[in-house]
């Protein structure tokens, strides 16, 4: 385990999960130390939540936008935002820190877009008072891009409320807090492991489609193995250490969209002479 992670680190180096949007100018940022308040906290539980059943993590992110704006973004918007990103892609690359003023710089017309839409003070309906105030079908519409909106409105009002109302369950340890999670509607294994992890930053590692794939394939665990079974596996090998275990599950989910898709691209792979597949 601490082998594959080196060499995955050595790869792609530092990822920064969990990416944190931007209130001024909606752009998915990483390396921020997220979360830095309780803001974020929230923002990463209802990413997680989001998350669920959705491979296509820029869907996550649309749908937050629309929420941070109460509103869904126009066509135009969708494309303006499209182009930023692109551009804020090429320039950050993986593991650099990139200021507004190269985006504006590679993109004038960002410039005008931010200013005339995306300047927010704060964030709108990406509250946790606000998302329990608002109604299903308001919630639906701005989280649609996720897919399975309506149950994912359902999940996020009951996460909010509880949220809100259980306080006291953030403060307890990574184990008591999980049990805790998984009590509640809508939140399996994989979202209570995301929001302990990288919410509430306690070590409990993630196991995702991305780590069945890539450790089945390396002969270490079986892809139809319990949940728990893979996590234990993972746990009792590593450091009980929440930054490990952020960058580790950051790495696996990389190294999943560059080599070890469901169709894998084998060559250039960095795991390649360790992988039984």
């Amino acid at each position: 385990m601490k082998t594959t992670y080196k060499i995955l680190y050595k790869a792609y180096g530092s990822q920064g999960w969990w990416p944190i949007i931007n209130n001024k100018s909606l752009l998915c940022e990483y390396h921020t130390k997220a979360p830095k308040n309780e803001q974020e906290r929230f923002e990463i539980l209802i990413g997680a939540i989001l998350a669920q059943n959705t491979q296509w993590y820029p869907n996550v992110v649309r749908a937050i936008q629309q929420l941070k704006l109460e509103r869904q973004l126009t066509k135009q918007e969708q494309e303006e935002l499209k182009e930023a990103e692109i551009n804020y892609k090429k320039i950050s690359g993986n593991n650099k820190l990139i200021t507004k003023g190269k985006i504006l710089t590679q993109n004038t017309a960002w410039a005008n877009v931010e200013k005339a839409i995306y300047n927010l003070n704060k964030a709108k309906l990406l509250d946790a008072k606000k998302i329990a105030k608002a109604g299903i079908k308001k919630i639906a519409s701005l989280v649609k891009p996720a897919g399975y909106y309506n149950q994912k409105a359902e999940r996020l009002k009951t996460a909010a409320n509880y949220f809100l109302k259980n306080k006291s369950v953030f403060e307890k340890s990574a184990k008591e807090m999980r049990e805790e999670l998984l009590k509640v509607k809508g939140i399996g294994p994989e979202t209570a492991d995301s929001i302990v992890l990288y919410a509430f930053e306690k070590p409990s590692f993630v196991i995702d489609a991305y780590t069945r794939r890539i450790f089945s394939r390396l002969g270490i665990c079986k892809e139809n193995d319990k949940y728990e079974e893979i996590q234990k596996l993972f746990e009792s090998r590593l450091p009980l250490d929440t930054e490990l275990f952020k960058e580790y599950h950051a790495l696996i989910v990389e190294h999943a969209k560059r080599h070890c898709k469901k169709k894998p691209l084998c060559g250039g792979c960095v795991l390649r002479m360790k992988c039984a597949y």
